[in-house]
């Protein structure tokens, strides 16, 4: 049975130590880590180098305790050839890789830099209560475009309306300005609409959805008045 530990070099060369809950040589836990682990980096395109280090060596990673002179140890150490590292990964997870299966085990994450100022409030509270947080987005788009309409309409009836009559993006083709209106009625009559008709609980899907209300708020801060939108003449 082995021990197995990662050094992990970033992309801004930043080292980040990995404990031993990996071992190898068995049927396991700790063996099903590292398989998994071994294919979330060979996914990502990572360059995996193995070497062989002393037990004590270990212990230093599991204490938090490496030193530089324990770095340099390791970058002049000779790499282990031929490459075991690839045996270390189980049948069952080759095709994880080669199919995309492990994203299923990366961590849903909220991607702040991407969102919304107008979400960020409802972002920072997400994980407490996804349902709250959802709902109370789609409450804000729709009092958004209903002040910027001048619209009393609520739902799939006010966003085709407003983005029929009222506000529309200056793009170049019509068929693209139809897609992005219609895009707004259709996700509340297939998100927005289900979601306030059943109880709140876990949803495993509530980020992908919260990420969709984002794209529509990035759609309509991009949107204009409808004259602006006529000065680009026809399609």
């Amino acid at each position: 049975m082995g021990s197995h530990a990662l050094l992990l070099s970033t992309e801004f060369d930043d080292l980040i130590a990995i404990k031993s809950g990996f071992t190898s040589g068995y049927s396991g836990e700790g063996p099903t880590a590292l398989s998994r682990a071994l294919c979330a980096l060979v996914a990502h395109g990572a360059t995996i180098s193995e070497h062989a280090v002393e037990p004590d060596y270990i212990s230093r990673i599991d204490d938090a305790a490496l030193t530089l002179g324990d770095l340099e140890t390791l970058s002049l150490a000779q790499e282990i050839r031929p490459a075991r590292w690839a045996d270390y990964i189980q049948e069952r997870h080759h095709r994880w890789v080669t199919e995309g299966y492990w994203v299923a085990m990366m961590p849903a994450v909220m991607p702040f830099a991407i969102l919304d100022r107008r979400l960020a409030a409802s972002a920072l509270r997400f994980w407490a209560n996804p349902d709250q947080a959802l709902v109370d987005g789609y409450r804000l788009l729709e009092d958004t475009v209903r002040r910027r309409s001048g619209l009393d309409r609520h739902g799939a009836r006010l966003f085709r309306e407003a983005f029929n009559s009222r506000l529309g993006w200056p793009v170049a083709h019509e068929a693209e300005r139809e897609g992005r209106a219609q895009l707004f009625a259709n996700a509340f009559m297939a998100f927005r609409n289900p979601r306030m008709h059943r109880p709140a609980g876990a949803d495993p899907a509530a980020l992908a959805e919260f990420l969709l209300l984002n794209q529509l708020f990035r759609l309509e801060a991009e949107a204009v008045e409808t004259a602006a939108v006529a000065d680009l003449g026809p399609a």
